[in-house]
């Protein structure tokens, strides 16, 4: 069986996921903001001084991860507006991606080379939904279960 991704629509869910990933991390800084608030409430000592360093490296990395991925957003953004119009970017020039049967089209959409959307060859079938959505929740990659239950919504 073969399916067809146009890299437009590859490169927009890129960046959609990108984005999520920065308001997820955005949410975890300011769960943490709150927990060193309440860190300095209390009395000094090495065990309140070692979760309060804790805590702002775990910001500093998320800061500095959010930092990557906007980056690349505005790179695959500007990339975007500036060869809109390419074959290559128009959607004339679209990947094929072959796969045998239900199991290898499951692995090729988990691993991005294969769109779950209105397109994918099993968006109707309501099994390979719930397949997909237990191997997310099983990673505990919520974005993407949030972003599977949204593309059925939009059904």
């Amino acid at each position: 069986m073969k399916v067809e991704a146009d890299m437009k629509t590859m490169i927009k869910n890129t960046i959609d996921m990108l984005r999520e990933k920065v308001k997820e991390n955005l949410t975890q800084i300011q769960n943490n903001q709150k927990e060193i608030r309440n860190l300095l409430k209390q009395t000094v000592s090495q065990q309140r001084t070692d979760q309060l360093e804790e805590r702002y490296a775990i910001n500093k990395a998320l800061l500095s991860e959010n930092n990557d991925f906007i980056n690349v957003q505005l790179t695959l953004t500007n990339f975007l507006e500036k060869y809109e119009d390419s074959e290559f970017i128009s959607g004339e020039n679209k990947r094929t991606v072959t796969f045998r049967d239900e199991n290898e089209c499951f692995e090729h959409t988990v691993n991005g080379l294969i769109i779950y959307d209105k397109t994918h060859p099993f968006y109707t079938e309501e099994k390979f939904y719930n397949r997909l959505l237990n191997y997310y929740q099983h990673l505990e990659d919520y974005e993407m279960c949030s972003q599977l239950v949204n593309t059925k919504k939009q059904q």
